[in-house]
């Protein structure tokens, strides 16, 4: 029994460290959709009316939230059955934490190889290149585009250059310290050291994916762990069944 109740243990830790990835997996989910419509607001409709294309930029924030609440369910699954001592619901977890491993390992794989995609730069720079050019007569598009650059410290689609055809002057958001400056000259050292926001968004959505990925394998590690415990416990719960059934059978013939 002592060691059946170190494999319950482990189990209990290990189902509450899967709750967790799970709802940090969601709530990543919702931050990227947050900070992708953001982004995605930038495009110029009509230019894109008849692009019937999903890139992968749109359908990763969907992806994390379905994951973080599938895997929130499993570890609840794998809870009750640790606590229950239910060989079938041990075996729906395993087979879902199995699904689970799998599916993390092509969508990181997926990632990883498709994240230097021609489709992904295209779909990051052309999406900059509409935000700048409707910034030109678009007031609002202008504080949208101003908000990206002071996020991502870059300036211009290109770099700070793209604004001498029409402005005197670069926006404060090209600056360091843009809150506390009335303006932002085109002589500014900051400023013409910042690259375009066109490389910087592309590298950036670039390390949050692949980041996002790494983790998702490691945690698989974790999970192959919860699969043999679960495994273990599974086994351990039939020989104690196989048990009490013999010795009744034993007592019936006496």
């Amino acid at each position: 029994m002592g060691k059946e109740e170190l494999i319950k243990g482990v189990l209990y830790v290990v189902n509450v460290l899967y709750a967790i990835f799970g709802l940090v997996t969601a709530a990543t989910g919702i931050w990227f959709f947050v900070q992708l419509s953001e982004f995605v607001a930038l495009r110029n409709s009509n230019h894109y009316l008849l692009d019937y294309r999903v890139y992968w930029p749109q359908v990763a924030p969907w992806l994390f939230i379905l994951l973080g609440l599938f895997v929130m369910m499993v570890a609840f699954c794998g809870w009750c059955g640790t606590n229950r001592e239910s060989r079938g619901l041990l075996g729906i977890y395993g087979l879902f934490l199995i699904l689970i491993i799998l599916g993390q390992v092509i969508a990181a794989t997926l990632i990883f190889v498709f994240v230097d995609g021609e489709d992904t730069d295209r779909f990051i720079k052309d999406t900059v290149y509409d935000g700048y050019y409707n910034s030109q007569s678009n007031p609002d598009v202008f504080k949208a585009f101003g908000r990206i650059e002071r996020k991502l410290r870059c300036c211009g689609a290109n770099d700070a250059r793209d604004y001498r055809s029409w402005r005197n002057d670069l926006p404060l958001t090209c600056c360091q310290d843009s809150y506390y400056r009335a303006t932002c000259d085109f002589t500014d050292k900051e400023a013409n050291e910042r690259l375009g926001c066109a490389k910087v968004a592309s590298v950036y959505t670039k390390i949050i994916s692949s980041s996002v990925a790494g983790a998702s394998l490691l945690i698989s590690l974790v999970e192959i762990m919860g699969v043999i415990m679960a495994w273990r416990l599974f086994n351990s719960l039939r020989e104690v069944e196989h048990y009490i059934t013999e010795r009744k059978e034993g007592e019936t013939e006496c």
